[in-house]
Formats: structure tokens, sequence, C-alpha cells
């Protein structure tokens, strides 16, 4: 059985396997750039995905900041809220308001 592969391996020319390790080894080197290409994609995809959420981070920070200061400023100035700086501002005081007031409704429930 191994002479009966030596003999077929023989008969091979060493013509086609030159081409065929040429051809794997090109592959080879083909493969690798893709996959090459691919890490760098993902690698830079992924790095500038993290310099983005850190800058929304830093956004967000900021925007919390401010909507607490101006938290601070809408309850300073409610407090000074009263009839004489609305008079001044030139509101008037309204009539009484008159509420409607839910009550159970009487039905029957004919046709059923």
């Amino acid at each position: 059985m191994i002479a009966t592969l030596r003999n077929k391996i023989e008969a091979v020319p060493m013509n086609d396997v030159n081409k065929t390790l040429r051809l794997i080894t090109r592959y080879a080197w083909v493969g690798s750039g893709v996959l090459f290409v691919c890490y760098s994609y993902f690698v830079g995809a992924i790095t500038f995905t993290v310099i983005n959420q850190r800058a929304v981070e830093q956004t967000n920070k900021i925007l919390v900041s401010s909507m607490s200061d101006q938290e601070r400023v809408y309850l300073k100035n409610q407090q000074q809220l009263n009839e004489s700086y609305a008079s001044s501002i030139g509101l008037v005081k309204g009539t009484a308001v008159a509420f409607a007031v839910a009550r159970p409704a009487v039905a029957w429930n004919v046709g059923q």
C-alpha cells in the first residue's frame, strides 16, 4: 500500500505541486490581509465608540449641573412671587373659579 501511494505521489508532476503551493500561499496572504483589515476596522470602531460615549457622558454631566443651577434659581425666584409682584408686572386678581364635581350617573341597562 505504501508503495502504491509512493508511486501515485511520484506520478504527479512537481510543476503541479509548485502551482498548488503558490496558490495556497497566495490565498493565505490574501486571507491574512482581509483578516487584518477586519481587525483594524473593529478595533477602530470600538475605539471611536468609547470616545463618543465618554463625550456623551461629559455632556450629560454638564447638562445635569446646568439643570441643578436652574432649579436653584427657580426655587429662589419662587419664594419672591406674591400678589404685589404680580400686580407690578400687570397681572390682575381673577374671579372665583368653580369646578364641576363628578357624581355617579343613574343608568338602566335596557336591552341586555
